[in-house]
């Protein structure tokens, strides 16, 4: 018995190598030598089941003539090739198959003419390829009409320098440059169109290492406009995807994604220009402020001279030692006297806030000091402008409220606190003043009767020369600096000082540690 060959033997690999292909071999009595793939699979008979048999038991009657005179060609020793339709039995109904044929020309090793019978059931492939080109439709319609600038570059198999080319192109990158897309398409990204300027060294850069290495890859560039200026981008690539040409070479697709920076980079431009403005701005503001200071520290200073003579003159003439006084002189004189103190008082706040301003920190005698005490002198002090208005002053405290601290600048902030209170509050109104121990903490809170503090207020309210709308709209006395003196002494003594409003008036809060506990004027040794 001769041998099988080598080639015939091959022929189960080689048909399930190929989706959908069959080959069969049949001998000069149209009898089956081997059958193997997918024609057996579809009839679901195995190699086994055909072996040897006829081939018209197998093929259906509606075939027979057709698959008779192609195995008769191919005994002949004529090869051909046709295309028919069928359709099977199957678990669901039925299968539609549309098989490709094709018969060769054979001879066994004793020399006897046989015919290699071809069947592929090209059906699926070419719902396959209709599936690709639908989907090659949808990408390049999608590609095209996208807002981002892209571009789908391909390497060249036939270049000698393995160069890349624009394969495809999209109107959004056309208007980037100002060229029509098919001036694009077919370019090559080669060091020539680089050194002409067209496009930035980095994105032919960035394009071979992502040929090289993979992954995705992002780079700032700039592309060439056709009016000759320079289009800043930035660029990311895909990775690379492997394809075949129409020639059936390979070769590997990549995708670039262009974003044009011409506006963000303005808007950039813009933003460091307005924040260079803002500082410059903010330095002339700080330098007014400087100027400001030392104006009224000058002033200050020069006013300070002429009222010390001003009252040590007045002093001389209300004592009598400069001549008698009658009534209407002395009372005129001692009005004098109170005006021309009460503008000493000024210039000396004047001079206190220019030196707070400049950084200074106030001079603190401290000792030990019963704020509820401080309390109740500052409201005597404070009697005079409250009767003057029929204003009725309540001051509680829990008894004594030891501190540690400077008694005088202490009566100081809380006389000032009462004199504003009284400002803003109605005639015949209550003013209160509390004083109270609380935990490691002394409080005191004056509450006055008027409209309150507004929101837009209440963050300047402590800032030098600031006026409320409301003592502005109400042409209220002041210079707009007390309460800046208050904060500034409240800080020096470890404390705080807060402003709330709420219904029927503003409550301000002095808060300080209690004597014993951690402050800035821990009693020290004498």
């Amino acid at each position: 018995m001769t041998a099988e060959p080598a080639w015939l033997a091959a022929l189960p690999a080689v048909a399930g190598q190929v989706p959908d292909l069959s080959l069969c071999v049949i001998d000069a009595g149209h009898r089956f030598v081997s059958c193997h793939g997918a024609w057996l699979q579809v009839r679901g008979l195995t190699p086994a089941d055909v072996l040897g048999r006829p081939v018209l038991d197998i093929v259906a009657p509606t075939f027979a003539d057709l698959v008779t005179e192609m195995v008769d060609a191919g005994l002949a020793g004529r090869s051909e090739r046709t295309e028919f339709a069928t359709d099977h039995p199957h678990d669901s109904g039925t299968r539609r198959a549309i098989w490709e044929m094709g018969v060769s020309p054979l001879t066994s090793p004793d020399g006897e003419p046989m015919a290699l019978f071809t069947a592929r059931n090209v059906l699926r492939s070419r719902a396959s390829d209709a599936a690709r080109t639908t989907s090659e439709h949808r990408f390049r319609a999608a590609f095209d009409a996208t807002p981002m600038p892209m571009l789908l570059l391909t390497t060249v198999p036939a270049h000698p320098a393995g160069g890349v080319r624009v394969l495809r192109a999209n109107r959004a990158l056309g208007d980037l440059v100002g060229r029509p897309v098919g001036d694009l398409v077919g370019v090559d990204l080669t060091p020539a169109v680089v050194a002409d300027g067209l496009v930035g060294a980095e994105l032919a850069r960035l394009v071979g290492r992502a040929l090289r290495g993979g992954g995705h890859l992002a780079v700032d560039s700039w592309l060439r406009h056709t009016d000759g200026t320079r289009v800043p981008v930035s660029v990311a690539c895909s990775p690379p995807v492997p394809a075949t040409d129409e020639d059936g070479r390979d070769r590997t697709e990549l995708v670039v994604l262009v974003r044009d920076l011409t506006a963000e980079r303005a808007t950039h431009r813009a933003l460091t220009e307005a924040l260079a403005g803002e500082h410059r701005a903010a330095e002339h503001l700080r330098q007014l402020e400087r100027q400001r200071g030392d104006f009224v520290a000058a002033v200050s200073h020069e006013l300070r001279t002429p009222m010390t003579s001003i009252l040590g003159n007045l002093e001389v003439l209300l004592d009598g030692d400069a001549g008698p006084l009658g009534p209407m002189q002395a009372l005129m004189l001692a009005t004098v006297e109170n005006e021309s103190q009460r503008l000493r008082g000024l210039i000396e706040d004047l001079l206190r806030t220019a030196s707070v301003q400049a950084g200074a920190e106030p001079a603190v005698e401290p000792a030990d000091v019963d704020l509820a005490a401080v309390a109740r002198a500052a409201a005597g002090a404070a009697a005079g402008p409250l009767d003057a208005r029929g204003q009725h002053l309540r001051v509680t405290s829990d008894g004594a409220a030891w501190v540690r601290g400077d008694a005088g600048q202490l009566g100081d902030v809380l006389t000032e606190l009462l004199t504003n209170a009284a400002k803003v509050s109605p005639a015949g109104a209550e003013i209160r003043l509390e004083c109270a121990r609380s935990g490691a903490d002394v409080t005191v809170t004056v509450t006055d009767a008027g409209p309150g503090i507004t929101d837009d207020d209440l963050p300047f309210l402590f800032e030098p020369f600031y006026r409320t709308a409301h003592a502005s709209a109400q042409a209220l006395p002041g210079t707009g600096i007390g309460l800046t003196l208050v904060a500034h002494t409240v800080a020096a003594h470890g404390g705080t000082v807060s402003a709330a409003s709420g219904p029927g008036g503003a409550v301000l809060t002095v808060r300080l540690p209690a004597a014993g506990f951690p402050s800035p004027l821990a009693r020290s040794s004498a």
